[in-house]
């Protein structure tokens, strides 16, 4: 199992980083070791496409929209799970997943993380702002 999760930090110490594809550092984990990378990759999609050409065939998240959660599945070889939306770090991350507590994420999950995901991060415009038509 090639396990990879987007990080805050460049250390094995770091909390999970919320979005997916904006997240700088991935941790790797293989066969219990760890290695923190540099996300090389820009957006959701992209971001996938690295990590399965990597060999990585589990994905833990805490937020994805749509267009990375549909490379996911594209796949059909990657495992995406779900770490939560409160803040947590890698280490409990790993024990999560480890004791089998960690969402596996299909259709109908993924619909709500997609929900919370929107209503956090409203789509933005090529300028980095919102256009909003009010009365």
């Amino acid at each position: 199992m090639t396990i990879a999760i987007p990080v805050k930090m460049n250390k094995e110490t770091t909390a999970l980083a919320p979005l997916f594809g904006k997240a700088k550092w991935f941790a790797i984990v293989q066969e219990g070791k760890i290695t923190i990378e540099e996300n090389p990759a820009d957006g959701g999609r992209a971001v996938v496409e690295w990590l399965a050409q990597s060999g990585v065939d589990t994905i833990i998240i805490q937020e994805m929209g749509m267009n990375p959660y549909q490379t996911v599945q594209s796949y059909n070889n990657i495992k995406l799970y779900h770490a939560g939306f409160e803040r947590i770090l890698l280490k409990e991350t790993l024990k999560k997943l480890e004791d089998n507590t960690l969402e596996l994420l299909e259709d109908e999950g993924m619909k709500k993380i997609i929900a919370h995901h929107q209503i956090k991060h409203p789509a933005h415009d090529e300028h980095g702002h919102d256009h909003h038509n009010h009365p």
